[in-house]
């Protein structure tokens, strides 16, 4: 009986959610700070990040099983270092897909296309509670490698919903779409927007598995974006 126990406590330990809402900060973490150091230790990326030392542990724990971080030394005097970070980083994608974690919907606008949508929402109060995401973020990041001219917006405050449906002149839509309005299931790497769009890391994650030219644009990102570059490389050909 006891050696159940712990084969179903070590199950469990293994299929701890690291890609969780919370979680990821240490990951992001991870791939965009870490990779840049020799070492660091569990109190390091606590204290950067503002999450508990458990969480920090739970995080390097499962992800040292899997070899994909590394550590040294002994009790506090332990260090850690990326190993693999474009592993870490397909490992990720293999557990989040924006379509299948985050709530989502279309619609057609009554303004005056992609420039009207975007002036509306410039003059109301409400554009500090939306950020860009998808094709919209990669625009915001000078990166985008397509002509769509949709809009793809995270609700920070989701509660604005029907408040940004009015502004906009928001009609459903079920196919395609003028307009995409996003519930975020990574409300805290959200916290990290840059130029009012969601970091560069975020939204490469969330265009990977997106139907819409999703993995074309990922893909050209990580190839030009120095964020996303650093994690490929020394990547197998």
């Amino acid at each position: 009986m006891s050696k159940r126990f712990l084969a179903s406590s070590q199950e469990a330990f293994l299929n701890h959610n690291i890609y969780a809402d919370k979680s990821a900060l240490v990951l992001e973490w991870l791939l965009l700070e870490g990779l840049t150091r020799c070492f660091f230790s569990i109190r390091e990326v606590s204290r950067a990040i503002n999450v508990s030392l458990g969480l920090v542990q739970r995080v390097f724990k499962v992800l040292i099983i899997n070899g994909l971080i590394t550590s040294s030394g002994v009790a506090t005097e332990k260090k850690f270092a990326v190993k693999k970070a474009p592993a870490l980083l397909e490992s990720w994608l293999e557990h989040y897909s924006i379509i299948k974690k985050c709530k989502i919907w279309t619609y057609s606008s009554g303004l005056q296309g992609q420039e009207g949508i975007l002036e509306a929402l410039a003059h109301s109060g409400f554009s500090r509670n939306v950020a860009f995401a998808l094709h919209s973020a990669a625009d915001a990041h000078r990166c985008k490698n397509s002509n769509l001219k949709t809009v793809e917006l995270y609700l920070l405050q989701p509660a604005i919903r029907l408040q940004i449906e009015q502004l906009l002149f928001l009609e459903p839509q079920e196919r395609g779409y003028e307009v995409l309005l996003i519930e975020p299931y990574y409300k805290n790497l959200l916290n990290h927007t840059v130029e009012k769009a969601s970091s560069p890391l975020l939204t490469y994650l969330d265009l990977y598995h997106f139907p819409l030219r999703g993995r074309e644009q990922a893909e050209f990102m990580a190839q030009r974006i120095p964020e996303l570059k650093q994690i490929y490389k020394g990547r197998a050909k």
